[in-house]
């Protein structure tokens, strides 16, 4: 077992034993789905949910305060080096990126002057840490951020979940996702929550045991062998591509994640499944087959790549040679078209030219079809540099187009390269990440394959996790690390053969068809032999066209025109008898200029039967209703009278050579004048044109990147935006509440500010200071009240002085009692803002008036 393959079993334990955690990226209008998918969600789940959004900068985010209302569960903010626990939801803080490691939170500050796509840093670095264990969730808002971060995730063999978009405020980012067709759900929020319940609820579905003994992952014995066989031919019938020797544990867990999915129970009845539905084969297929790439992926082994093996490559290559260079494996180009954008650099950088030939191939043929579009979406902006973005790339609408020169440099064709021929010849082979799904047995077959197709000294390119060491005495590491290495022609490796390739066979074709072609071709025989009847009794004559080709040849021509050795051609003068070259050639000349009929007679010309004298007519043909065309019928007449059409002369050869000089001389002269004006023309023309085009690229740039910038800031604001409107609502529903309890209470309250200037009141107390509802505002001087012997002025200015709060009864003027209070307004910050002024009814008398009314009755006479 090799140190990656242990390496990757430690991190998949690690994985399976720390809580599952889900990453949720969400943008703008995300607030509320958020809010519905935590609504859903029970507070004991046992998961753990980090939420990643666009955060402005520069305001202080709400987000814990508004999602803790929609779940029991505990929100925090996150914090450098803070553990994950369960049953907890992590928020990402402000201008921050965060990763995780160690089941720890990693935060990190921005990058300036780049755009920041915080989803998919957090998605990528959950797939490195969790693998298949990852689970990612892209909800509501613009743009492509968490589109990489996905094809990470997924490449691990983690399940993406993507929000429908006809239930998202704004469907950009979970459309991008679904256009890559990666999602393994595309729902609502809340079934969002329901289906990653019965994900972690639900137990490992296959399982290969673990090998105690000396036998290798690939050679042990699955509990249901049979079925998985079984599968094997469902899928090798469906797609053609036997996947026996595939790494096991890969297949397993794509058929466990499918399995999932589609709430299948067992091995047995999913395999049922395949065999009823075609559509879940080819999404099987797919997901084994997942390609996932970028360009530059790996951007230090690019580097290294360049400088270490394509320099070399173009500096030895002679100018008349083809540089080859096999991409296997390519998936949906990225990494072939990288290869060549690397080749243009360093022939440019060089200045020189070499024919470069990309064979890029793939065994998915839908891969391979969306790479020969050469078209990707705005999220490569992560992977390609600004410089090379604008060199070659064009913007079209939303999507970037990889520019002609670099896309002829690649021939992409599906290739299967167990099975298929190999190229052969060829100064580097690009695989990477490819060999890390196959078994060793695939693995030996592959370096065999690469073996015989490298030219000495060629160079392999292999992945990060992939290496050349077991074949040293073939491949020679050049950059280790880079996983970069020399071909070595003349070394030998026991029992390293390449697998045999199977050639197409040619279809036989069948009698019956034979037969049906040749009664279809019957009248077709007939008219032949009409023409062939005729033509004995007709000159050797041939149509020409405007380009001088011959359309038809008629009589016994041999004499005069003859195939030329080498490429076939149809051109009138390849094929003409030397003698006939200048009369020929004159008389098509006049004939084009006047449009008229032209003879040479007396022609003297050698032929293979000894010398003859003929005429030579050249004859415009018109149209069928008599307009101009550009066929011309050229006779050579033998002892025949000229006719009296047209022009008729007796051949000198000194005539029609000086006429023949004098047509060139003038053809030449004006040719030389219209090429001057011409370049003329497109010097000045290009001269605009490329200042235009450099304004266009800065403009473009400028815009671009403004874009950008605006979009980030739209998104941050969106989401302030809407955490205020939250907040609102909640200022609004506690005014209302305040409101509803002033009014109906039996105390009455007066608000007023430091000035004595009136707040609000209650009606209750309105009654005893007699103040209506536009008295707000106006100072309490002003205002008579029901308690002539109580200084209330006077006690609200001695509390705003020594903050001290009055509190005694005192006697309304129709004697009943009341008990103030004067204190502080005092605000959260504990700052003084005016005056509470409290009167509250003691539901009784004064004693002053209830001594009098006793009185009163002990003195009235007792009644008789």
């Amino acid at each position: 077992m090799s140190k990656a393959e242990e390496r990757d079993i430690m991190e998949e334990n690690t994985a399976a034993q720390a809580p599952l955690v889900i990453g949720i990226g969400a943008s703008a209008g995300g607030l509320e789905a958020l809010q519905q998918f935590f609504g859903y969600m029970p507070a004991n789940s046992g998961l753990s949910f980090v939420v990643i959004q666009h955060l402005s900068p520069d305001y202080k985010s709400l987000m814990a305060d508004i999602l803790g209302k929609h779940t029991e569960m505990a929100v925090c903010q996150a914090e450098n080096g803070m553990n994950i626990e369960q049953d907890t939801v992590y928020l990402i803080p402000p201008k921050k990126y965060m990763t995780i490691q160690d089941n720890q939170l990693i935060l990190s500050d921005y990058a300036p002057g780049t755009l920041n796509h915080p989803i998919d840093i957090f998605f990528a670095s959950l797939a490195e840490a969790r693998r298949e264990h990852s689970i990612v969730a892209v909800l509501s808002g613009t743009g492509t951020d968490g589109t990489n971060g996905v094809k990470a995730v997924k490449e691990h063999g983690g399940l993406v979940i993507a929000q429908a978009p006809e239930s998202a405020k704004f469907d950009g980012m979970p459309r991008s996702v679904i256009n890559t067709g990666l999602a393994d759900f595309v729902l609502f929020p809340e079934e969002i929550a329901e289906e990653i319940l019965n994900f972690s609820n639900t137990p490992v579905l296959l399982r290969a045991p673990k090998s105690d003994g000396p036998f290798s992952d690939e050679e042990m014995i699955f509990s249901e062998e049979e079925t998985l066989s079984h599968i094997y031919t469902i899928l090798k019938n469906a797609s053609g591509i036997d996947f026996t020797y595939y790494k096991r544990s890969t297949i397993l867990r794509r058929i466990e994640r499918r399995m999932l999915v589609t709430h299948t129970t067992s091995l047995g009845e999913f395999a049922r499944l395949l065999g009823d539905s075609a559509e879940e084969v080819n999404i099987l297929v797919k997901e084994i087959l997942i390609g996932v790439t970028n360009f530059f992926r790996d951007p230090a082994f690019f580097e290294k790549l360049k400088y270490n093996a394509i320099y070399k490559i173009v500096e030895r290559a002679k100018e008349s040679e083809p540089i080859r260079v096999w991409s296997a494996g390519c998936s949906t180009g990225e990494e072939a078209y990288s290869i060549a954008i690397l080749f243009r650099e360093v022939m440019e950088e060089l200045n020189v030219k070499r024919d470069v030939k990309i064979f890029a191939t793939d065994v998915d043929s839908r891969a391979i079809e969306q790479a020969g579009k050469g078209i990707f979406s705005e999220n490569i902006i992560d992977d390609v540099t600004p410089d090379r973005l604008a060199k070659f790339f064009l913007k079209v609408n939303d999507q970037y187009q990889i520019s002609k020169d670099i896309r002829r440099m690649i021939v992409f064709a599906t290739h299967n390269m167990f099975s298929d021929p190999p190229f052969g010849k060829l100064d580097l082979i690009s695989c990477r990440n490819v060999m890390i799904y196959f078994q060793p047995v695939l693995r030996r077959g592959l370096f065999a394959i690469f073996h015989s197709a490298l030219k000495n000294n060629g160079f392999l390119f292999l992945g990060k996790s992939e290496t050349a060491g077991e074949y040293v005495s073939l491949f020679k590491p050049v950059c280790s690390a880079e996983k970069i290495y020399l071909h070595k022609g003349e070394g030998k490796v026991e029992d390293l053969t390449p697998p045999a390739f199977t050639i197409p066979n040619i279809q036989a074709i069948s009698p019956r068809s034979i037969r049906a072609g040749s009664t279809q071709t019957e009248d077709g025989v007939a008219e032949g032999l009409y023409t062939k009847f005729l033509e004995r009794f007709l000159p050797a004559s041939v149509i020409l066209n405007g380009e001088d080709t011959v359309l038809h040849f008629f009589g016994s021509y041999t004499d005069y025109l003859t195939l030329a050795p080498g490429k076939a051609t149809l051109n009138f003068f390849s094929m003409l008898n030397q003698d006939l070259s200048l009369v020929a050639a004159t008389a098509l000349s006049r004939c084009r200029a006047e449009n008229t009929a032209v003879t040479y007679t007396n022609i003297a010309v050698d032929v293979p039967s000894g010398r003859k004298v003929i005429d030579l007519s050249v004859q415009p043909i018109s149209g069928v209703s008599g307009e101009k065309s550009d066929l011309i019928a050229v006779l050579f007449q033998e002892n025949k009278p000229a006719e009296e059409t047209g022009v008729t002369e007796k051949y000198d050869l000194d005539a029609t050579a000086a006429r023949r000089i004098a047509d060139l001389e003038r053809e030449f002269q004006v040719s030389q004048s219209d090429l001057r004006a011409t370049i003329q023309r497109l010097e000045t023309v290009n001269g605009e044109l490329q200042a235009a085009n450099e304004e266009l690229l800065t403009a473009n740039e400028e815009l671009q990147s403004s874009t950008e910038e605006l979009q980030s800031v739209n998104e941050e604001l969106y989401t302030v935006n809407t955490e205020h409107q939250l907040k609102l609502d909640e200022l609004t529903m506690m005014t209302n509440d305040l409101s509803n309890f002033l009014s109906s209470t039996m105390i009455g309250i007066l608000f007023v500010d430091s000035n004595l200037n009136i707040r609000k009141f209650t009606e209750y107390v309105g009654r005893e200071f007699q103040l209506m509802e536009h008295d707000v505002g106006r100072p309490i001087q002003i205002f008579a009240h029901s308690f002539p012997e109580e200084a209330i002025e006077s006690d609200c200015r001695t509390v705003l002085k020594d903050l001290i709060s009055i509190d005694r009864e005192v006697t309304a003027m129709n004697g009943r009692c009341y008990t103030l209070r004067i204190a502080p307004y005092r605000t959260t910050e504990n700052s003084i803002r005016g005056l509470v002024i409290t009167i509250i009814d003691s539901l009784g008398t004064s004693p002053r008036k209830e001594e009098a009314v006793s009185a009163a009755q002990q003195a009235s006479p007792s009644p008789i």
